[in-house]
């Protein structure tokens, strides 16, 4: 860490879900109001976020509670983390779920950003079990920004996993700001909590590519390879790294294994197909989208990327042909017009 200074002041995970004296009184009077002591307690929950969040905006940053109350904006995780703050306040148990709608790209220079969705459960209060009974699922109501028919449910977030993301989104916000010693700090506390989080440990490698030291960012983004399932990232950025180093014989062999990878979701080559687009290398982006479509025929994105991936290439009649399929896939009006 020698290289990276002191730690910046890092937010506890009880700051990050502090609100004001006066918003939690604001909400406390409208929690405790006399005509809403029928409705639930996660339903009040519910309520009072959708008459403070008409004017809530999106936007890419990741704020703690208090300030994504008081300025009404922020990303998904900054609703989810002010879902939370009033949850705690009420005594509402609270969940959380990785969705794969659309994703968030942002690309900075030669950096792209992919943001992940996540949203708010608040459970409904346990009833009361007779002996013998059990509960398979948790009823209760979802807090998300942008609900949409086609979101995929991708798995449930444990504690640890969503405190996890808050330090990674701020981290991403650092590199992009070219704040590599905050980043490196933030993406250790990420670490702290999960170990083997392949973002972080590609950030990270990132990280110190950007701060000067090749060798130890080459050295974790081979422990990432080695021991970490979800590799394409770590993957392209090493090829990238070798690359740079004019390493072309080893750089090659990363692409080969790239190809033969066999990752079980298609997101998985959705999202390299658009990080190799982003960066200009339209073939391999093709090859990417191939993959996705081998695996999932069904999602119209993929055939969309290889459309403007063939057209950068100055394949028209095969760009043509991929936005047809793009259409044929897509069942929303306004994709389908789109296309």
């Amino acid at each position: 860490s020698d290289m990276f200074g002191e730690s910046p002041g890092i937010a506890s995970i009880t700051e990050i879900h502090q609100l004001s004296d006066e918003q939690k009184k604001a909400f406390q009077t409208w929690f405790d109001d006399p005509l809403r002591q029928e409705t639930p307690a996660h339903q009040r929950v519910y309520d009072y976020l959708e008459s403070i969040t008409m004017d809530f905006g999106y936007q890419g940053e990741t704020y703690a509670a208090e300030e994504a109350l008081r300025e009404s904006t922020g990303n998904c995780l900054s609703l989810a983390i002010l879902t939370t703050a009033l949850a705690k306040q009420a005594g509402v148990e609270t969940g959380y779920q990785l969705v794969d709608s659309a994703p968030v790209f942002e690309s900075q220079e030669n950096v792209v950003f992919r943001g992940q969705h996540v949203r708010t459960k608040l459970f409904n209060p346990v009833q009361d079990l007779e002996e013998g009974e059990l509960v398979l699922l948790r009823g209760g109501l979802l807090v998300d920004y942008f609900p949409d028919d086609w979101d995929r449910f991708v798995s449930n977030l444990t504690e640890s996993e969503y405190h996890a993301m808050y330090f990674n989104n701020l981290a991403s916000e650092a590199i992009d700001r070219k704040d590599f010693n905050s980043a490196y700090w933030l993406l250790r506390k990420v670490l702290e909590l999960m170990p083997e989080n392949a973002g972080a440990i590609n950030s990270m490698a990132v990280v110190y590519r950007h701060a000067g030291d090749v060798e130890k960012s080459e050295e974790i983004y081979k422990y990432g390879i080695e021991h970490l399932p979800n590799k394409v990232s770590l993957l392209r950025n090493y090829r990238v790294l070798l690359l740079d180093q004019n390493r072309i014989e080893e750089a090659e062999e990363i692409s080969t294994t790239l190809a033969k990878l066999g990752e079980s979701s298609p997101f998985d080559w959705l999202h390299a197909g658009q990080d190799a687009y982003n960066s200009g290398d339209y073939r391999e982006a093709v090859t990417y989208y191939k993959k996705a479509v081998e695996i999932a025929p069904y999602l119209h994105e993929s055939y969309a990327g290889m459309a403007k991936a063939y057209y950068m290439l100055g394949y028209k009649s095969s760009a043509k042909r991929e936005f047809e399929n793009a259409q044929k896939m897509s069942y929303q009006k306004s994709i389908h017009s789109l296309y």
